[in-house]
């Protein structure tokens, strides 16, 4: 399997945007803590969350091409089967199956609604951000209107509550806010 150091080489070369980087390396380390939590394997878990949106530099406008292209980058690497159907499950390429699929598909848009939240927070930190405020912010529907609610919540069938898979999030953001969110001194 690709290590972690080559597989954010990899993206690098792939992905230019420093703002879909910073939300590839959230959704990876969410996917991390989920790792953990269900005795799953970590490295596995953290590398497919950070490679999940590596080709949308490459496909531009061209939507129906998201994960298909991912998928077919990643050939070229050490990114074992069930890793790109998770890719190709996120972006609706196939059927959200596997327990990685489940959680990368969860995951995603988890991991905007705590950035946003974070930055709408007078300090900036993820870190400080209370359980409380995200819950208020995912319930408004208004705030980061594109965040689909609904894919987050499906955390519910996949065996934890809303407000564990919040908490967790913030927790695993926290760990490396000053990587994800440019934090004023």
């Amino acid at each position: 399997m690709i290590t972690r150091e080559n597989a954010k080489m990899v993206l690098e070369k792939y992905l230019e945007n420093e703002s879909l980087r910073k939300h590839c390396l959230a959704v990876g380390l969410i996917m991390e803590s989920l790792a953990e939590k269900f005795g799953e394997n970590k490295d596995k878990w953290f590398i497919t969350g950070l490679l999940h949106d590596i080709d949308l530099d490459v496909i531009g406008d061209e939507m129906n091409l998201h994960g298909l292209k991912g998928a077919e980058i990643l050939n070229n690497y050490d990114v074992d089967d069930e890793m790109k159907g998770a890719i190709l499950a996120h972006a609706d390429q196939k059927k959200v199956v596997t327990d990685l699929d489940k959680w990368l598909w969860a995951s995603d848009p988890l991991s905007g609604l705590v950035n946003a939240s974070a930055l709408m927070r007078p300090d900036k930190k993820i870190s400080n951000m209370p359980l409380k405020s995200l819950k208020k912010k995912f319930k408004s529907k208004k705030f980061a209107a594109g965040v689909n609610r609904e894919q987050i919540k499906s955390c519910e069938n996949f065996g934890l509550s809303l407000d564990e898979f919040l908490s967790l999030a913030i927790e695993a953001m926290s760990k490396r806010e000053n990587e994800l969110i440019d934090i004023p001194s």
